[in-house]
C-alpha cells in the first residue's frame, strides 16, 4: 500500500534515501537537503516544508511524502516519493523518489511497479489538493526518464545546465540598466512569451490564467533579484539572480531577440549583481548555474565566453493531473420559473409558493 509519511517511517526513509534520486535539479544544486530532513519539516501532507528555504525561514510551499510498503512478485518491497508545492501556483515538483537505478532485471521489474504505484498515488493526492501539474527534471536518457514516461509524464523541454566555478568578474556599465520593479511583470511576461515555444508555455501553465508566474522561480520566489535593460523606454531584456546556500542561479530573459554583445552585457551584469549580494559564509558555495534549453539559441556561446562550462543535461517533464476548476452553470430562465412556482408543503399542511430568491436545494 501507499501511505503518507509518519514518524514510524523515519528509519525506512533514512535507509532508502541513499538509493534514491533527486528530480528537482534547482533544489539539488542551490538548497540540497536530505529527503528525511524535508519530510520531518512537514507534519502532514502539503504542510510545512522548507525544502528550498533557509533553515528557520518561512515555508515556501507544502511538502508531501508518501511511502510504499507492499509485496511485489511475492517479495516485500519499499519506496517513497516526495513532492513540494510551488508557491502561489497549482503545481508541484517531484523532489525525490526511491529506489532508483536497478541493479538487476528483477530489481527493474520491482522498481517499475513501485514507481507506478507511488506516482499514481502522488497524482491523485495532488489532484485532490487542487494541483494541476507535477514537474520532474530527470537525467537525459536514463532509466528514470523511461519510468516517468510509463507513469504518465511527458517530456516537453531539453535542458543543459552550465556551471561557473571561478569568481565572477566586473561587468561593463550600460545606459538603460535599472533594478527590476513589480511594475515590470507584464513586460517580463512578454519576453517569456516571445522566447518560449507555445507547447512549452502550455506545459508550464502559462496559458491557463496564471501567466507570468513561470518567469519567477518556483523555488524561493521572493529570494530573486533582477536587473532590467530598458533602452528608449522599452524593456528589451532582463537578468535575474538567486543566491542559494550551496550555489547560485542566473537567468537571462529575452536573449533570443538580442545581439551577442547585448546578451554578454546582461550575463556580466547578473554576475556582478551576484558578487554584490554575496557575503562571506561558512561552508557556502560560489558556483553559478544557468539553464539553457534547446530553443535558447543565443546563450551558450555567451556563457562560455565568461568561463561557464556544460555541467549536466536534463529532460524537463510534466504530468497533468485530473484536477479541474469548478464552474457553476446558470439555471435556464424557464427552469428558474418552474422552481419558483413549485408548491411547498408547509408545517400547517397548507400549500405555499417557494421563495423565488431561494437557490435550488437551499435552506430558508
Amino acid at each position: 500500500m501507499v501511505r503518507p509519511f509518519g514518524l514510524h517511517d523515519i528509519w525506512l526513509v533514512r535507509r532508502l534515501q541513499r538509493r534514491g534520486i533527486t528530480l528537482a535539479v534547482e533544489q539539488m544544486l542551490t538548497h540540497p537537503h536530505e529527503p528525511l530532513w524535508t519530510a520531518l519539516t512537514a507534519p502532514w501532507p502539503w504542510a510545512g516544508g522548507r525544502a528550498g528555504g533557509r533553515a528557520g525561514g518561512p515555508a515556501r510551499g507544502g511538502v508531501a511524502t508518501f511511502v510504499f510498503d507492499d509485496s511485489v512478485d511475492g517479495q516485500r518491497r519499499y519506496g517513497f516519493a516526495q513532492l513540494m508545492k510551488r508557491a502561489s501556483r497549482p503545481e508541484a515538483d517531484l523532489l525525490h523518489i526511491a529506489p532508483a537505478a536497478p541493479f538487476s532485471e528483477n530489481d527493474q521489474r520491482a522498481i517499475e511497479v513501485i514507481w507506478n504505484r507511488l506516482l499514481g498515488h502522488c497524482s491523485l493526492a495532488a489532484s485532490s489538493h487542487g494541483l494541476q501539474r507535477i514537474f520532474a527534471s530527470a537525467p537525459e536518457g536514463c532509466f528514470e526518464q523511461t519510468s516517468l514516461r510509463q507513469a504518465g509524464f511527458s517530456h516537453y523541454a531539453r535542458e543543459r545546465i552550465y556551471r561557473l566555478v571561478t569568481a565572477p568578474i566586473t561587468a561593463e556599465r550600460a545606459a538603460g540598466i535599472r533594478p527590476q520593479l513589480p511594475r515590470d511583470s507584464w513586460a517580463l511576461q512578454r519576453l517569456y512569451a516571445r522566447g518560449t515555444p507555445r507547447l512549452v508555455q502550455q506545459a508550464e501553465g502559462a496559458m491557463g490564467g496564471n501567466a507570468g508566474a513561470p518567469l519567477l522561480s518556483w523555488w524561493e520566489p521572493h529570494e530573486w533579484d533582477g536587473l532590467v535593460w530598458e533602452p528608449a523606454g522599452e524593456v528589451r531584456g532582463a537578468v535575474q539572480v538567486h543566491r542559494g546556500r550551496a550555489g547560485h542561479w542566473l537567468r537571462v530573459l529575452g536573449a533570443n531577440e538580442l545581439s551577442a554583445r547585448e546578451v554578454r552585457l546582461l550575463i556580466g551584469l547578473g554576475l556582478q549583481r551576484l558578487t554584490e549580494k554575496m557575503a562571506p559564509r561558512d561552508g557556502g558555495g560560489d558556483a553559478v548555474y544557468v539553464t539553457v534549453r534547446d530553443y535558447d539559441v543565443n546563450l551558450s556561446a555567451a556563457l562560455t565566453g565568461f568561463g561557464f562550462a556544460p555541467f549536466m543535461e536534463r529532460a524537463r517533464m510534466v504530468k497533468h493531473t485530473s484536477a479541474g476548476v469548478r464552474v457553476s452553470e446558470p439555471i435556464p430562465a424557464a427552469a428558474r420559473e418552474m422552481v419558483g412556482e413549485l408548491p411547498v408543503r408547509g408545517p400547517a399542511g397548507c400549500d405555499a409558493l417557494a421563495d423565488r430568491s431561494m437557490p435550488l436545494g437551499g435552506k430558508p
